[in-house]
């Protein structure tokens, strides 16, 4: 049976009423429903449809449907054929249209194959709010399904006998009208894939309207129509709203009552603001909106006409930032004094009594000038009262095939590991759904050789957003100068190349900048103000370490990009790259913008190994104690024992970039606490070389001797047996160590194989300048 088929969903319990008739206040059908747990048979189905006993059913099953619908409770909804046919036309996708059991009406899709019931909610209410005029969303606010999952709340099907009956259906490309008999079999089916579309355009916002509309003059100098609150919660609101503008602009009576009439009658047209309910029609009514504007005192008559004030509020508005009063120039989103505004826009001029006088002044003073306070990112919906800068997303976004996309993420960005690339994507994809949200508090650091592809990330989000909300930093040192206005509201910070490893101030500069939740931005001589900080830094570089890391970091994300081609410019590197530039960006906004982002798991980074080779690098003390568990060795220590000198761990770790003004106990402190150990560690008979001396076997053969500093009593700690030393430090490098116990240090000789402390010449020149010291001349040797 074809009707049973679209009603596919939870059948193993069905809901049936009975009523006496009456209905409540609002039109609503009173009756008294019951659910029956048993199975729905076949018998059950067709006693529906012969008018028997009415049949409801919930669509879900296992979290899934196959249909869902919009309540519209309505009572009685009057719609014509060509009301029905316009709703279907706008309504776009197959769909049936019956009426329910009280006289509004269901509006139910159908989907080709099993869907979530979240996918099909956010369908149909994307679908309600972008057709149904504004009086009907208010009362379609049930939609099936209402949950997620579980059993289901139940909707009575249509066609129960000759109630409920289906009023118009549509499939692919034709409408039909209901006759007698049902065709069933005729209706049209959504695909998921035109649901994302129809869910992935209700999220992305209408063309954003700056400061202002502009009106046409009517009389009385123009006036301001309300956009918003008070003023469009019904007609006598919006009159009264449109006539009290009027009076502000100098309106007399007459003219009041004038404009009144006009804007009354606009109501005709469905284009105008409330004209799906018409022109009021009763005479009292209207009288009364327009005594009460006559009420209100009257201005003295402005200078400059409302539309000549919405004109600039087109381009300009009065600023508030830090109780500092600015010009905003609405189409940069900059800044401007009072002195530099009046001469910038001083070529701007308009007659007053018979002379050409500069527009600024007069719209300085005028009540209807755009103003608003401080500068926010927010949400594309966002009415407060200060100027939003996020403008959208720079392309539509398209449901397609975006495997390339993902190919480069997890192929060619994350080297094939997959949760690597999940973290990825969700992090990328938290910001393009969101870029006017709080950062997940984390930060991607791409390392690798020029030709990875490391760019290519920056570039595609640079695509998706707008210039506002992307921000490229070729020099590290300009993310913290002064004057860094241009970065707010950027949602992506992309430090390409740039070199984080430094400086450690600049290091502890961007753990504030990475994690607060407000930044202070600065323009030059203007107001400095605080805003909520988007910023999510993706810093690049084809150097070994990306950036400096403690020991116990929590927001880096290292990535160590492979190098696919030597020569970028190469027929092979470019045949290889070239469909990757040639991806949609529209393609890629709309898998994002779908993609399930798991925020607690983007609030911590993920670690990789490049991570953990950078963590090492950044610290030289830690680098050193790295080093000897891989070695199992302790430099100077000439014994079996994990003892090392503090004079011993300042020199290594001198070498390998520590400062100069830390002293070996501060150094030697740091490694302790590292490592957990206690006063108890601290020893008296480590082992520090500060002198070789050169002597001969019995063959005549040259050997090195070490000379121990304070006779090999020196200052230094225990770093206990190597497994558990290994242990501890794996905790901190997330390195894995290799087997076995201490080895003593072997002084290098001259006849070494290996790879000696220091060359056969270092040695040799050593021993001749003691030689000459101590003796006057040159060594026999």
């Amino acid at each position: 049976m074809e009707f049973q088929d679209l009603f596919e969903g939870n059948q193993d319990r069905f809901l049936t009423y009975t009523t006496t008739g009456a209905r409540r206040d609002d039109g609503k059908l009173v009756a008294k429903y019951r659910t029956v747990q048993e199975h729905v048979t076949d018998d059950l189905w067709q006693c529906h449809l012969d008018g028997k006993q009415s049949l409801g059913l919930s669509p879900l099953r296992d979290g899934k449907v196959k249909w869902g619908a919009v309540d519209v409770d309505y009572y009685p909804l009057e719609l014509s054929d060509d009301d029905l046919r316009d709703l279907l036309r706008e309504w776009r996708d197959p769909c049936l249209i019956s009426r329910s059991k009280s006289g509004g009406i269901h509006i139910i899709a159908f989907a080709d194959d099993w869907v979530d019931a979240d996918m099909m909610r956010k369908y149909l209410t994307a679908k309600r709010d972008a057709v149904l005029r504004a009086e009907l969303i208010d009362h379609a606010q049930e939609i099936f399904p209402k949950q997620d999952d579980g059993d289901g709340s139940q909707m009575n099907l249509p066609s129960f006998g000759t109630e409920r009956a289906p009023l118009f259906y549509s499939y692919p490309g034709l409408q039909g009208v209901v006759g007698d008999d049902m065709p069933w079999h005729e209706i049209g089916r959504v695909s998921e894939g035109d649901m994302a579309k129809a869910i992935l355009s209700a999220m992305t916002p209408k063309p954003k309207k700056r400061g202002r509309p502009t009106r046409e003059r009517k009389s009385g100098g123009g006036f301001a129509r309300p956009t918003e609150g008070y003023g469009m919660q019904g007609r006598n609101n919006y009159l009264y709203a449109c006539g009290a503008s009027t009076r502000a602009r100098g309106a007399d009576n007459d003219q009041v009552e004038e404009i009144i009439r006009v804007v009354n009658e606009e109501f005709a047209s469905e284009d105008s603001e409330l004209g799906h309910k018409g022109p009021i029609t009763d005479e009292r009514r209207l009288n009364t909106v327009i005594q009460q504007v006559k009420k209100l005192k009257q201005e003295p008559v402005l200078d400059i006409s409302y539309d000549t004030v919405a004109r600039m509020n087109e381009d300009w508005a009065i600023l508030v930032v830090d109780g500092k009063l600015k010009f905003l120039q609405v189409c940069t989103g900059m800044c401007f004094s009072r002195a530099d505004f009046q001469t910038y826009t001083q070529p701007l001029t308009t007659m007053v009594n018979g002379k050409r006088v500069p527009i600024a002044p007069l719209w300085i003073a005028d009540p209807d000038r755009a103003e608003y306070s401080g500068i926010v990112i927010e949400a594309p919906d966002y009415d407060g009262p200060g100027f939003n800068i996020f403008e959208g997303w720079a392309v539509q976004p398209r449901a397609s095939d975006a495997s390339l996309w993902v190919d480069y993420v997890e192929r060619i960005l994350c080297g094939g590991d997959k949760d690597l690339a999940h973290w990825v994507m969700s992090w990328i994809a938290d910001g393009v759904q969101r870029p006017w949200s709080l950062h997940p508090g984390t930060a991607i650091a791409l390392r690798g050789r020029q030709g990875g592809g490391k760019s290519f990330l920056g570039k595609m989000i640079a695509r998706l957003l707008k210039p506002a909300q992307t921000q490229e930093i070729e020099d590290s040192g300009r993310m913290f100068e002064r004057f860094n206005r241009r970065l707010f509201g950027s949602t992506f910070v992309f430090a390409e190349e740039s070199v984080f490893t430094e400086s450690r101030q600049q290091a502890n500069q961007l753990k504030v900048f990475i994690t607060s939740n407000l930044w202070t931005y600065e323009q030059k001589h203007l107001a400095t103000f605080s805003g909520k900080n988007v910023h999510r830094l993706i810093a690049t570089t084809n150097d070994e370490q990306a950036v400096h890391l403690d020991d116990d970091d929590r927001r880096w994300t290292v990535i160590e990009v492979e190098t696919m081609f030597d020569d970028m410019t190469s027929e092979e590197a470019r045949a290889a790259w070239q469909p990757y530039y040639e991806i949609d960006p529209s393609v890629v906004l709309g898998y994002l913008l779908q993609y399930a982002v798991d925020h607690d798991l983007i609030a911590r980074p993920h670690i990789t190994h490049a991570k953990r080779e950078a963590k090492i690098a950044s610290d030289p003390v830690l680098e050193v104690l790295h080093n000897i568990a891989m070695a199992g060795v302790v430099p100077d220590n000439t014994r079996d024992n994990g003892v090392i000198a503090s004079a011993v761990l300042h020199r290594e770790a001198r070498k390998l970039g520590a400062s100069p003004y830390d002293k070996p106990v501060v150094l030697a402190n740091r490694a302790k606490k590292m490592l957990g150990l206690g006063s108890e560690a601290t020893v008296r008979n480590a082992k520090h070389i500060t002198d070789l001396h050169r002597t001969v076997d019995g063959d005549g053969a040259p050997m090195i001797h070490p000379v121990f500093g304070n006779g090999g009593q020196a200052r230094g700690f225990d770093l206990g047996p190597l497994s558990e030393f290994r242990a501890k430090l794996a905790r901190i490098t997330g390195a894995t160590y290799p087997d076995g116990g201490w080895e003593p240090y072997g002084v290098p000789q001259p006849n070494d194989d290996g790879e000696p402390r220091a060359s056969a010449a270092d040695v040799e020149r050593m021993y001749e300048e003691r030689y000459m010291r101590k003796h006057g001349e040159a060594s026999p040797f």
